[in-house]
């Protein structure tokens, strides 16, 4: 299954559902009308500011790339993590192995296994907890300056 495949797969999962609005990122390689008519509540962006997306979203649809599964853990918010290469199977099997996201091989992320997964994931109050739970956690730990400044204090320490 392609790229197009999955994102003409989210639209049937998530284009009918009642009071949900989903967003497609297809960056910029993708040609939005390879995916057909879409529904109102359906926009295909090729970009869009991702954190500030997932702060007010109910379920994160991603590849589990390093920088996007950060950002959902970052955001506390569920996801169906659809692996496409490299590490990002390492990191689908290790967000599900935190409660935080489910694991959907591509070959099975039909428009009927994703919205069962999304509905049941969005209800899980485990998956809620966890997520917040790793969020407190993240927040106390800093962000990347406090991780240059950690790894700058460590830099004399080495040359001396």
């Amino acid at each position: 299954m392609g790229i197009n495949a999955i994102y003409r797969e989210c639209v049937k999962a998530f284009g009918d559902l009642p009071g949900r609005h989903l967003v497609l990122s297809v960056g910029k390689h993708i040609d939005p009308a390879g995916l057909g008519e879409v529904p109102a509540n359906v926009e295909v962006r090729s970009w869009v500011p991702q954190p500030a997306i997932l702060k007010q979203a109910d379920l994160f649809v991603t590849h589990a790339g390093a920088g996007g599964s950060q950002e959902g853990l970052a955001t506390a918010t569920p996801m169906i993590a659809v692996p496409q290469a490299a590490d990002q199977f390492g990191n689908a099997e290790m967000l599900q192995g935190l409660g935080v996201a489910r694991y959907l091989p591509t070959e099975e992320a039909t428009g009927e296994a994703l919205r069962e997964v999304a509905l049941a994931l969005v209800d899980d109050p485990e998956a809620a907890r966890r997520l917040k739970e790793i969020q407190a956690e993240t927040a106390r730990e800093g962000d990347t300056r406090r991780a240059a400044d950690l790894i700058e204090a460590e830099l004399p320490a080495r040359q001396g």
